[in-house]
């Protein structure tokens, strides 16, 4: 009975241990499963640590790109205000370059809206009305505040506004410096294929002025001048009218050469009148009329008053010594010994 129950008992135990230790299918699998969950936390890490660099790597790519993008907006603003600042520096040529040619150089098309005098008029430039000045080129003056209308200046704005009529289609073209300090484009014009500028000197109604830098023709148009100058055209019909800077300041007072001939003439009688009675009394005054010289030799009569008052026939204005014209007015003299003298006359003092 003893034996019995202590086999028993023993096979119980070896039943008991049996039970409890793992098998090693069991182990390994356990072992697997340990693995694949370890596996299944490590791919969720490794999955976001891919994330995160490629969340870098873009960040990167956009920084890139942002900066390659304002590179290229900045370089295409550079290049916008290289084109604003060209545009504003010859801002007159933006118009289209006419199909005429008519010169070597740039030239552009314009309509004419109206002529001031004979070397300026207004026109349409990209829709806006600009004053032009013809270079090279001086006329007599006719519209210009305080100065008295010039000989021969009524003819020459006549003339150019017989050429550009409102609406006529003229072609510019620019020398090298664009506008003048008051702001008039200066081009040279031409119309139906011909230089306006060249014409009013042909004519004998323009001289040559030069204005550096703009002398591109200074050449050509001094050899037309010559020629006018030979014929005795125009400004040149009269002796020292023309000078250096400019016309002698006398208006033209009459509207044909044959009406100013004869008030020339008259002078001439009166000269010789009065120079009798200077050689009687030596002196003039206020009631008698004032000595002039002979237009047809413009030798002036002397009298006791000769480099005091300096009067001009013509236009009515006399002249003080250290005047802007005192020493410019050397036709139709007229010599007073003071200026109350020439008052009485009917004359009045030069403003320059």
């Amino acid at each position: 009975m003893k034996k019995w129950l202590i086999s028993f008992l023993m096979t119980a135990l070896v039943l008991a241990g049996c039970a409890e230790s793992p098998s090693p299918t069991s182990t390994n699998d356990t072992n697997n499963a340990t693995k694949t969950e370890d596996v299944s936390k490590e791919q969720p890490q490794k999955e976001e640590g891919s994330k995160a660099a490629n969340s870098t790597d873009n960040g990167s790519n956009e920084k890139t790109q942002e900066k390659t993008n304002k590179d290229e907006s900045q370089t295409t603003q550079d290049k916008a205000t290289t084109n604003d600042q060209e545009t504003t520096k010859t801002n007159v040529t933006n118009s289209p370059t006419t199909s005429n040619k008519v010169s070597n150089y740039p030239t552009f098309e314009t309509s004419v809206t109206r002529v001031l005098d004979g070397d300026t008029f207004h026109a349409l430039v990209n829709n806006k009305d600009e004053k032009i000045r013809l270079i090279l080129v001086d006329t007599p003056e006719t519209v210009k505040r305080n100065v008295q209308i010039q000989r021969y200046g009524p003819e020459a704005s006549a003339y150019t506004k017989s050429v550009l009529k409102p609406g006529t289609k003229v072609t510019l073209e620019l020398d090298v410096q664009e506008r003048d300090p008051y702001g008039r484009i200066l081009a040279y014009v031409y119309v139906n294929g011909k230089m306006l500028n060249e014409t009013l000197l042909e004519k004998g109604l323009a001289r040559v002025a030069v204005f550096p830098p703009n002398t591109r023709y200074v050449d050509e148009f001094r050899e037309i001048q010559n020629k006018a100058k030979q014929q005795k055209l125009g400004v040149w019909s009269i002796d020292g009218y023309v000078g250096e800077k400019g016309f002698n300041d006398s208006p033209q007072n009459s509207t044909n050469s044959s009406q100013s001939n004869s008030s020339q003439n008259s002078t001439s009688s009166s000269t010789n009148n009065n120079s009798s009675v200077s050689s009687n009394t030596g002196s003039t005054n206020s009631t008698n009329q004032p000595f002039q010289n002979n237009p047809a030799d413009d030798v002036e009569t002397n009298t006791s008053c000769q480099n005091k008052i300096k009067g001009n026939a013509n236009s009515k204005i006399y002249h003080v010594p250290g005047g802007a014209y005192y020493d410019k007015t050397v036709d139709n003299i007229v010599w007073f010994c003071t200026e109350q003298d020439a008052q009485n006359q009917g004359y009045r003092r030069s403003q320059r």
